[in-house]
C-alpha cells in the first residue's frame, strides 16, 4: 500500500505541475519544510529552478584567461544527468564547459540523483575581475569538453589557504535549498530570529585570528563547518574565504597513514578530534579530490572506534587529577556524536553500505540506552551514565548526564532522520526534551547544569564553568523539539525555553576561549529553520 508520505508527494508534485507554482511561493508555503522527509523517500521533484546565476569574482593580481572551477550542489531529485547542464557567459553566449556529477544523492540507504557537479570552463577576466555566469539545467549542453584539471592547479596556492583564483559565489538561497548542510533558512529571511545573524556578525572577526592556530583544542568542535554553515546561509565570500583555511588546515594536519590514519595530528587519537563533515562540504562545493580522500580516511577511522554500547561493566573509575579519556575505555555523548557523524558522511561520501549498517546500529543503541537504561531503573528520557566512571573530578552522580554533550549527538541524529526518515529520531528527541525541560535546567531556566544528576529529586547536578556559553546548543536543543513535536501543549513548552534561552545565546562572546566559537556555530544555524517550522514535523507511516 503507498503509503501516505508517498501519496501526499505525488498530489504536491501535480499540484505544482497544474498551478505553475514559482519555487519561492513553493517554499513559503510551508510545504518543504513542513515535510522536509517526503524528499527523504525519493517522492517529490525538487522545485528548483532551472537556472542559476553565479558571481565570479577575481582572487589574484595577474588574472587573465583563467579556468573557473567550482561545485554547485543540488536538492534531491532535481538532476540526473550532467550533460543537461549548459553555461553562459554576461554576453548570452555558451561557454564550452566540462560537468561532471561529484557525488549522487543517498537517501534511505541508496543512490539516488546527483547531488553536486563539478562545472569547469575558461573565462578571460584580465579586464574584469568580477563577472556572473549563468547555469541553465535540464537541457543539453552544446560547447562540450571533458576535459577536466585538477582543482589543486585552479587556486592561489596548492595547499588551499589563499582559496581559488576565482571565486564563484553561489546565491543562499540555492544554497540552502540544496541541502549540502541539511535544511537551512537564508540569513536574509529570519525575520524575528535576525538576532542569530548579528551573534554571528558580532563574532566572526575575533574568529579569524585562529585560523592558523597550532593549539590543538582551539579546533574542537569543527571550526571549518562553523564556517561553511555561514557561507550557505548567506552567499558571502568573507565566509567561504574563512573556511578554505581552516578545512585546508585540518587537512594539511591529518594523519595519512597508519592504523590511526584520519586523525588529527595536533592532538593524537580523538574521535572528537576527526572531522569528514567538514571535508565532505569542501568537496561538494569545489570537487577538490584531496578533501574527498581526507574525508574518506576521517570516516573509516571513525566507522573503526565509533562503539555505540554503554556498558558500564567494563570500566573503571579513572583516578582523581587525571585525563578520564587518556589511554582508557569510556563513553560519551559527545564522543558518540562525532563518531555517528562520521560514519554519516562515509556513508555519504562512499556508498559503501558498512557505513549505513552502523548508522543503524548506533541509533539502535541510542533508542535502546535511552527505553531501556543499562542501570537497569526506569527510563526518564535521558541517554545517563555512571559520571563517575566517567570522569569523577566532575561528578560521581550514579545517573547522570550532560545537556551540552547531548546536543552534539542531536546534530547527527537529525542528519540520519533527513536520510532515513526513522520515526525513532524524533521520538528519542521529544523525550529527550521533555526530560532537560523536566530535570535539566537551573531553577531561572538561565542555562542547563553542565552534569545532570538523573537520580536528583526534584532536580540537580553540578554548575561547571561557564555553562551559559552553552546556550546556543541549549536553543538548538529546544528548537528541534519545537519541529518534532506534534504535541501542542509540549510545543508551548519547548517554546518557553527557547525563548528564555535565545536572547542570552545571541549575547555571547563566543571567542574566549576560542573553542567555543566552533561549538556555538557548528549546527546551531538549523535553530532559525525549526523555530520557523514549529511543528512541522510529519511522522512517516509504515
Amino acid at each position: 500500500m503507498q503509503s501516505p508520505v508517498a501519496a501526499k508527494a505525488r498530489v504536491i508534485k501535480l499540484s505544482m505541475d497544474k498551478s505553475n507554482l514559482s519555487r519561492r511561493s513553493f517554499i513559503k508555503s510551508g510545504i518543504f519544510g513542513l515535510t522536509a522527509n517526503l524528499l527523504f523517500r525519493g517522492n517529490l521533484i525538487a522545485a528548483a529552478p532551472a537556472q542559476l546565476v553565479v558571481s565570479l569574482e577575481g582572487n589574484a593580481a595577474d588574472l587573465g584567461q583563467e579556468l573557473v572551477s567550482f561545485g554547485v550542489p543540488l536538492p534531491p531529485n532535481f538532476l540526473w544527468d550532467p550533460h543537461r547542464v549548459r553555461a553562459f557567459a554576461a554576453s548570452g553566449e555558451e561557454v564550452r564547459a566540462a560537468v561532471r556529477s561529484l557525488e549522487p544523492w543517498r537517501i534511505g540507504g541508496r543512490n539516488g540523483s546527483i547531488r553536486s557537479i563539478l562545472v569547469q570552463f575558461r573565462l578571460d577576466f584580465g579586464r574584469n575581475h568580477s563577472q556572473k555566469i549563468r547555469i541553465e539545467f535540464h537541457q543539453p549542453r552544446q560547447k562540450n569538453t571533458t576535459e577536466f584539471e585538477p582543482v589543486a592547479s585552479t587556486l592561489v596556492d596548492p595547499d588551499g589557504f589563499k582559496g581559488p583564483r576565482i571565486y564563484a559565489l553561489i546565491p543562499a538561497r540555492w544554497l540552502c535549498d540544496s541541502l549540502i548542510v541539511g535544511p537551512q533558512t537564508p540569513a536574509t529571511e529570519s525575520a524575528e530570529y535576525r538576532p542569530y545573524e548579528d551573534f554571528v556578525d558580532r563574532n566572526v572577526p575575533g574568529s579569524l585570528g585562529y585560523l592558523k592556530s597550532q593549539i590543538y583544542h582551539e579546533w574542537l568542535f569543527d571550526r571549518s563547518t562553523a564556517y561553511f554553515k555561514m557561507y550557505v546561509r548567506t552567499g558571502e565570500k568573507r565566509f567561504l574565504q574563512a573556511a578554505y583555511e581552516a578545512v585546508h588546515f585540518v587537512r594539511l594536519h591529518t594523519k595519512t597513514d597508519g592504523d590511526d590514519a584520519g586523525i588529527f595530528i595536533l592532538k593524537g587519537a580523538d574521535i572528537k578530534y576527526v572531522y569528514p563533515r567538514a571535508m565532505h562540504i569542501h568537496y561538494l562545493l569545489t570537487g577538490d579530490e584531496r578533501a574527498l580522500s581526507t574525508g574518506k580516511l576521517m570516516a573509516q577511522y571513525c566507522l573503526k572506534h565509533e562503539d555505540p554500547v554503554y556498558r558500564p561493566q567494563s570500566m573503571v573509575v579513572p583516578p582523581l587529577g587525571v585525563d578520564p579519556e587518556r589511554n582508557r575505555q569510556f563513553w560519551t555523548l559527545r564522543n558518540q556524536g562525532y563518531g555517528l557523524l562520521g560514519v554519516l558522511h562515509g556513508w555519504e561520501m562512499t556508498g559503501d553500505r558498512v557505513f549505513w549498517r552502523k548508522a543503524v546500529e548506533c541509533v539502535d543503541a541510542y533508542v535502546k540506552h535511552q527505553r531501556r537504561p543499562p542501570d537497569g531503573r526506569p527510563p526518564d528520557g535521558s541517554l545517563r551514565q555512571d559520571w563517575e566512571l566517567y570522569d569523577p573530578n566532575e561528578a560521581t552522580f550514579k545517573g547522570a548526564t550532560s545537556p551540552w554533550m547531548m546536543a552534539l549527538l542531536l546534530d547527527p541524529l537529525f542528519q540520519y532522520w533527513t536520510l532515513s526518515a526513522d520515526d525513532r529520531v524524533p521520538q528519542l528527541v521529544t523525550r529527550w526534551c521533555d526530560f532537560l525541560d523536566r530535570q535539566g535546567m537551573v531553577p531561572d531556566g538561565s542555562k542547563a547544569y553542565y552534569v545532570v544528576d538523573c537520580f536528583a529529586r526534584p532536580y540537580g547536578g553540578e554548575m561547571g564553568p561557564d555553562m551559559e556559553m552553552h546556550n546556543p546548543e541549549m536553543a538548538y536543543t529546544f528548537a528541534l523539539g519545537c519541529f518534532f513535536t506534534r504535541d501542542p501543549d509540549r510545543l508551548a513548552i519547548y517554546r518557553k525555553r527557547f525563548n528564555r534561552l535565545f536572547p542570552l545565546a545571541v549575547k555571547l562572546d563566543v571567542n574566549h576561549p576560542a573553542r567555543a566559537f566552533n561549538w556555538a556555530f557548528q549546527f546551531s544555524s538549523q535553530l532559525v529553520y525549526f523555530m520557523q517550522h514549529q511543528g512541522g514535523f510529519r511522522s512517516v507511516k509504515r
